[in-house]
């Protein structure tokens, strides 16, 4: 298999998993990685056969991309729901300050009614 046979097989893998921009990351850093270990002096042949199958490559990479949104998806909502009890918690805050403000100012009048 070529240098071009494996970056095409990676990248159809991968454009089914991820957004070609993440994608085109991920087949940049292995074109990089080939041209560097053939310029040292490794076969590109040999080089690839070491890399393993492209499919199963894109494959973890896919799994692994899908694993990281589905987590901060994740993180995601719960800031929101952190958010939300923020704002219904400063809700019930102010009622709660306005029903002890009037229950103190009940319990003064009914003292002052004493008298």
């Amino acid at each position: 298999m070529t240098k071009q046979e494996f970056l095409t097989e990676l990248q159809r893998t991968l454009n089914g998993r991820m957004g070609s921009r993440e994608a085109a990351s991920h087949i940049s850093y292995y074109q990089e990685y080939i041209e560097i270990a053939v310029r040292k002096g490794e076969n590109e042949a040999e080089v690839i056969e070491k890399l393993g199958s492209p499919r199963l490559l894109g494959k973890n990479i896919g799994d692994a991309f899908e694993r990281m949104e589905r987590k901060s998806s994740r993180k995601q909502r719960a800031a929101g729901y952190g958010l939300q009890a923020l704002k219904y918690g400063g809700l019930i805050g102010r009622r709660c300050m306005q029903t002890g403000s009037e229950a103190l100012r009940r319990a003064k009048d009914w003292f002052n009614n004493l008298k």
